[in-house]
Formats: C-alpha cells, sequence, structure tokens
C-alpha cells in the first residue's frame, strides 16, 4: 500500500508465517486475540444467548449484562448459519477488560446485518463516546464510521460514504498501525484510507459488542455472524484469505478477490471451513493454513506471486464413512470418509503437503490411510487408481492424531478430495454410521440411526442438550459389536424438553475410542400443526401433507442420509392446509431421506423410504 507499509509487513510477516489455525487459517491465539462466531461457542435459554465463547484459544467470552440484555441466536440466517440477533433497545454483550484488547494496532473484521438503520448501531466499541481505543459503528445512512482518540488527546473521526451495511451480509474490515494508517473495507474492497502516524489511547474498558459504554441510543438494530480481532493488521495475502473464508461461508460475494468459487451452487456448495495458502509477494505469504477444519496444507514448492490455493468442505458427516459404492475398491480401498473436500487453486503450485487431524475417529495405522482425489473431476472416487495419481499412499504419523501425505501435486484447481483406507478393521473409523435422525412424534422423540458395519463396537449413547453445547444422557444403546451388514437401531425419548433441543450419538468401541454423529435438532411443541408423507415406502414419488398451517411460509426441504439437500421449495400457504407433490420431475432415487419442515421457529420432519 504504502512504501512503510511494505516495510513493516516483512518486519511482522515472520510472526504470522507459521499461524495456522485462526479464521480462514490466518493467525494463533497469539495475534487473533477474539474470535466470536454464531455458529460455535453460543449458549442458548430458549433462544436468548447466555454466553458468546471465544474461538481463537484465549477463552474469552462475551456476556450479556443482564436478563434483559439477551440477544438472540437465530440460526440458518445467513447461508445456512446462525447469526446473533440484537433488538436496537437494549440487547448487548461485553467482554471484561482485558490489556490484551488495548490495542495500538489492529486488524478486524465483522460480518454484520442491518435489520433498522438508525443512528447509531454499534457494533463494537472498545471505550465510551470520545474515549475509544478503537470503534466500528453505522449511522442512519449505513456508512462505516471508526472514530479513536490518540494518545496526545486528540480525536478523529472518519466515515466511509453511505451504504455499507445492509439487511444482506457484508464483511466490514478495519486495520490500523500508526505510520500505515487506517482502511476500512467492504467485500474486500477499500472504502476509507488515510496516513494517521498516531498512536492509540488505550482505556481500562470492557469490549462492548452491540453497543457503546455509557451512551444512550446506540443499541445495534440488526445482526452479527462473526467478530474477529488480531493485534495486528495482516498481510495482504491473508486479508485475501480471511475474506474468501467469510464470502463463502455465509454467501457474500467479494468484490475483489473473489478467489474460492467451490461454494458456488453449480460447483456443490463446498462452503464449510475454508482455508487457505497464497502469496502476493515475498512480504506477503500465508503459507501453512488450518482454520477450523481438519485439513492443513503446508510447504508449498513454487508459491509464485498471486497464486492460492483455498479449500472447503461439503459438510458430510465426519463421524461416517462409506464402503459402496463410491469407493475404488478395486485398487485396495475399502471405505471412505463421507465428508468432501474441494479447492480452488490460483495459478500452478507444484506440490504442498497435506495433513488431515483424525482426533476422534477411531485407531489409526498411517500406512493403511490414502488420500483419494477425484483427478478427472467427474465427481467420483470409484474410478480413480494409483497409477492414475487418484490414490496416494505414504501417510506418516505428525503427533497426537494428525497423519501427513508430502509433496502432493495432484491437487489441483476444483478438484475433489477425501481420505480413505485400505483396513476397515483398524483404520480410521471403528464404525460406518448410515444414518442418524431425531423426530418428533405427538408426545415424544423417535431417535433411529443404522450402521453399515461394527468393529468392536461397546454401545451407543443418544445425548440431549437445551444449547447445542452442554449435553446430558438421555439412554444407552448396546451395540452388535461385529458388524458387516446394516442394522437399524431406534429408541424413544419419552420425556423430551419443550422448545428446541439438539440430540446426539455417541458410539464406543470396547477399548474406550468414541465418536459423535452430527448433531440434530428438533423443536417438540404442541401444536395444531402437522407434517406428513405418503405413501411411505413409496417409489420415489409421494406426497407431503401440511395441515394446520395458517398464513405463512413453510420451508420443506429433502436431504439424504449423508446430509445432503436434494429438493428445497419455500411454500406460501393461506387456508391452513397445502399438498406438494414430489413427482416424475424431482423423483427420489432408492434410499432413505429425512422430509424436514420449518416455519416460525418449529421443525417438522419425517423419514421416508425410497425403494
Amino acid at each position: 500500500m504504502r512504501l512503510f507499509y511494505i516495510l513493516f509487513l516483512q518486519m511482522l510477516c515472520a510472526s504470522f508465517l507459521w499461524a495456522q489455525t485462526g479464521a480462514g487459517g490466518v493467525g494463533s491465539s497469539t495475534n487473533n486475540k477474539l474470535w466470536l462466531d454464531a455458529n460455535k461457542g453460543v449458549t442458548i435459554s430458549g433462544t436468548s444467548v447466555t454466553a458468546w465463547a471465544d474461538q481463537s484459544g484465549n477463552a474469552f467470552s462475551a456476556l450479556p449484562s443482564a436478563v434483559i440484555a439477551r440477544p438472540a441466536y437465530v440460526a440458518g440466517s445467513a447461508n445456512g448459519y446462525p447469526t446473533i440477533d440484537f433488538d436496537g433497545t437494549d440487547d448487548q454483550l461485553t467482554v471484561a477488560y482485558n490489556a490484551a484488547f488495548d490495542l495500538t494496532q489492529w486488524h478486524i473484521f465483522i460480518v454484520p446485518m442491518v435489520d433498522v438503520a438508525k443512528d447509531y448501531n454499534a457494533w463494537l466499541v472498545k471505550g465510551d463516546d470520545n474515549h475509544e481505543n478503537y470503534e466500528l459503528l453505522s449511522f442512519t445512512n449505513n456508512n462505516i464510521h471508526a472514530p479513536v482518540r490518540w494518545s496526545n488527546n486528540t480525536r478523529t473521526t472518519p466515515s466511509s460514504g453511505a451504504s455499507q451495511v445492509s439487511s444482506t451480509v457484508n464483511i466490514i474490515e478495519y486495520s490500523y498501525s500508526p505510520g500505515v494508517g487506517r482502511d476500512l473495507y467492504k467485500n474486500n474492497t477499500s472504502i476509507f484510507t488515510d496516513n494517521e502516524a498516531t498512536t492509540p489511547s488505550v482505556n481500562p474498558h470492557p469490549l462492548y459488542i452491540g453497543n457503546e459504554k455509557n451512551t444512550t441510543g446506540r443499541f445495534i438494530n440488526g445482526d452479527l455472524g462473526e467478530v474477529i480481532i488480531y493485534n495486528g493488521p495482516l498481510n495482504s495475502a491473508q486479508r485475501i484469505i480471511v475474506n474468501n473464508y467469510l464470502s463463502a461461508k455465509y454467501n457474500c460475494t467479494l468484490t475483489a478477490n473473489d478467489l474460492y468459487d467451490e461454494d458456488n451452487g453449480v460447483n456443490g456448495n463446498y462452503d464449510h471451513d475454508v482455508a487457505g495458502i497464497g502469496r502476493v509477494d515475498a512480504s506477503n505469504i500465508q503459507n501453512n493454513s488450518k482454520g477450523s477444519g481438519i485439513v492443513t496444507v503446508l510447504n508449498p514448492t513454487g508459491l509464485g506471486n498471486n497464486e492460492y490455493y483455498i479449500w472447503g468442505h461439503d459438510d458430510g458427516p465426519l463421524g461416517s464413512y462409506t464402503t459402496t459404492p463410491d469407493v475404488p475398491s478395486g485398487q485396495g480401498v475399502q471405505a471412505r470418509l463421507l465428508r468432501i473436500w474441494r479447492g480452488s487453486e490460483t495459478g500452478t503450485i507444484t506440490d504442498f503437503d497435506v495433513q488431515f487431524d483424525l482426533t476422534g475417529l477411531g485407531p489409526v495405522t498411517a500406512s493403511e490411510l490414502r488420500l483419494l482425489i477425484d483427478t478427472d473431476n467427474d465427481g467420483v472416487f470409484a474410478d480413480e487408481t494409483t497409477a492414475g495419481g487418484g490414490i496416494i499412499s505414504g501417510a506418516t504419523f505428525v503427533s497426537g492424531s494428525t497423519y501427513q501425505f508430502a509433496d502432493v501435486t495432484g491437487m489441483n484447481n476444483n478438484l475433489r478430495f477425501t481420505i480413505g483406507t485400505t483396513s476397515i478393521a483398524s483404520t480410521p473409523l471403528p464404525i460406518e454410521l448410515l444414518e442418524f435422525n431425531a423426530i418428533h412424534n405427538t408426545t415424544k422423540v423417535e431417535i433411529e440411526w443404522a450402521t453399515a458395519s461394527e468393529k468392536n463396537t461397546e454401545n451407543f449413547v443418544i445425548e440431549r442438550s437445551a444449547n447445542g453445547v452442554d449435553f446430558e444422557t438421555v439412554s444407552v444403546v448396546k451395540a452388535a459389536g461385529n458388524s458387516n451388514t446394516i442394522i437399524d437401531y431406534a429408541e424413544t425419548d419419552f420425556a423430551p424438553l419443550v422448545g428446541i433441543s439438539y440430540y446426539r450419538l455417541k458410539q464406543t468401541d470396547i477399548n474406550g475410542h468414541f465418536t459423535y454423529s452430527a448433531i440434530v435438532p428438533v423443536n417438540y411443541k404442541v401444536s395444531k400443526n402437522r407434517m406428513s408423507v405418503f405413501p411411505n415406502p413409496s417409489d420415489g414419488e409421494f406426497k407431503i401433507d401440511l395441515t394446520g398451517f395458517y398464513d405463512r411460509e413453510v420451508l420443506v426441504v429433502i436431504k439424504d442420509i449423508s446430509g445432503k439437500e436434494v429438493y428445497s421449495k419455500v411454500i406460501l400457504i393461506l387456508e391452513g392446509n397445502n399438498l406438494i407433490a414430489i413427482d416424475a420431475e424431482n423423483r427420489l432415487t432408492p434410499g432413505k431421506y429425512m422430509v424436514i419442515a420449518s416455519s416460525n421457529n418449529e421443525l417438522y420432519s419425517q423419514k421416508i423410504i425410497v425403494r
């Protein structure tokens, strides 16, 4: 940006070069001081947020100042991800004062959505009015305002142009360093810059999320999906990677350097746990990233200027693998994870190392692991061969539960990849969980699951939670132990929690290893509304009957056993009932599916079998 900035980043680069686990794989607890993600660490009572836990590793939490100050948790608010909704009247969260937040330089990202544009929406403030260490605030015209009190007791109050935040998701970014100046960005495009060189004045005040200390009328009326604070500016490659992580997650189009396109619907919506490596020039590099997922890419060879590799996954379950049909079994591979990753490559990177953190996925023998790459980009792994470069062996143990494939050359632009095993008896998963469902049925919740194979499985524990964080045991079911055939299990919760609750399945082996299923929400309430599906089983064509709904929109979604969405439609019901036909145009292939209807925070689900 400026010569001083380049020199500064050259000095700063070493401290960021090996950062791995922050947003998009950028940063660690050393420089990433706060990371609030509405999809993780949120504790709720009903829908009211009682705590928003820090994901940076520094163990800071944002807490409401009183019961009346609790914002609301809104599930599926932005591209299927939740947000935290502040009512504009009295909702606020604070992070208790800590010297770690006394910053004289910073890099901040927020993901806001405005419900009501007003004077003022104080998204994030460290300090009070006229004594701000740093602040992001918007006015009625939805500009971004970033006042700072300086150590010489002066104060400046710069603002961007209008219409920078709106009712849709935007990524707002704010960096400052003395001598470099302030930079504000919207969706990775500059909206304000200056050359300020003064040192900010710190203060012993909490960090406010959604309001400003001791100032009236500044409660935000809107939502936040994410808040990320670094204690110094990121380099330009790191900025691009974090923006692509947020863009994919929240379906927000970047107006500059939108490099990751596997999040597009046509490419399969690989929106999840996006991270990346890349380089702008020799002073602006990120070459070791893990992010919030289990995949790390590091040690690239031939990473040139303006070259990147950014990857994400399809949200397939981690605690499950498949033995059929999409496995190159003729090549000695017996099974693979259901989760699939896909990467966008900008430029041509010679090779890099790929690591998988298999914590919680059972015992592993490194020599039995295989990196599977869809080399012909047809969406199928069954046709891959060792000779063709689609099946890579040679995994080595790194530490803990992490295993590495070195000098990988085949993970090129748009290609899918996953991990497989040559022995389902010992690596990597002790059980193949086909499905797990929790279904509200009148006064009870019916829990069903099925396994395709089991190896030394001791039992299954059904766990339930009121907030999606703290789980309790509902019941314990004895497992078959060892099996190579499909086994269906069922259990009933006769005393479900009223309102939204969450269920998961814990599977434990005889040696103590355990894995968890995906978490399934259930909304239990007495209601005249109901959903029925018939005929069931069906031949792929059936009807969905929605009864009791009146003058409301209902979202109907059908998912297969891996959780992949195969049908989605919003229905406007005006007269209390509606019949939806899944006909020849949308006919489903044989298998098991979940039909889910949601409206006004009510959720109805039913399993259907297609033969």
